[in-house]
């Protein structure tokens, strides 16, 4: 009854962690009892993709990868298929070209919760890919919310730091307090909450509490999507009735 879910993870497998821990704690939640969720997980070498991108500007090596994996799990039975990580979302129409499959979009659950929140201006953290491209505000475009992102000096600055220090699952006092700095930048200039998009900077800032403005884990609202979608059919099956398993 459960839908069998499909993750591709590996950039980084820290927050891959952290995926597969969310997830399972939301099935149980959901569900009760004994349950957990029935996971496929196709991780990757992030050293190759990263050594990928250097040799191709194009980006069709990385894309390749990242399509392959998803064909990995849907040849494996995964009816859910979602990325474990922001950037990669840009190769989206790729993935749906070649694979024949819908992902569940971490930029259209994240647009979806800020729109919950009439905020209509909203900042965005992440990889430059991220902060730089258009899969984040195509979707809160259609909302008709627009997209703050940090001067130059920050966006260098929050980029490094995803990419020298979080997807090595290193995590310090004087990052998190860089991060509320630039956070607290974007809200001075009209960002009514901030997206932390990057799945790594959620459990950098989990402890943070100080700040006038609301953050959205992308993390956790994309686990949140991924379970919805696996569980659409038991949650209506079992409305009225015990769960067993």
């Amino acid at each position: 009854m459960m839908k069998k879910i499909g993750l591709v993870g590996g950039l980084s497998w820290v927050s891959t962690a952290e995926y597969y821990r969310l997830i399972n704690e939301l099935i149980r939640v959901k569900l009760g009892g004994y349950h957990s969720a029935h996971v496929l997980i196709e991780s990757l070498d992030e050293n190759k993709f990263l050594e990928m991108a250097k040799l191709d500007p194009s980006e069709k090596l990385c894309e390749k990868m990242i399509i392959d994996a998803v064909d990995v799990l849907r040849r494996g039975g995964a009816e859910v298929i979602a990325l474990c990580a922001n950037g990669v979302h840009r190769f989206e129409p790729a993935i749906k070209e070649n694979c024949n499959v819908d992902i569940v979009h971490i930029a259209d659950s994240t647009a979806k919760e800020v729109e919950k929140s009439n905020i209509k201006n909203i900042g965005l953290l992440g990889v430059m890919k991220t902060m730089e491209g258009d899969f984040y505000r195509d979707k809160l475009s259609e909302k008709n919310i627009v997209v703050h992102i940090p001067n130059t000096v920050e966006k260098n600055l929050v980029h490094d730091k995803i990419m020298s220090e979080l997807v090595l699952g290193k995590f310090t006092q004087e990052t998190e307090d860089l991060f509320v700095n630039i956070c607290m930048s974007l809200n001075a200039n009209g960002a009514e909450g901030v997206i932390l998009g990057c799945t790594e900077i959620p459990l950098l800032m989990k402890n943070v509490e100080s700040l006038p403005m609301p953050l959205f884990s992308t993390t956790e609202i994309h686990c949140k999507a991924i379970v919805d979608a696996a569980c659409a059919k038991v949650t209506l099956l079992n409305k009225n009735m015990p769960i067993s398993d």
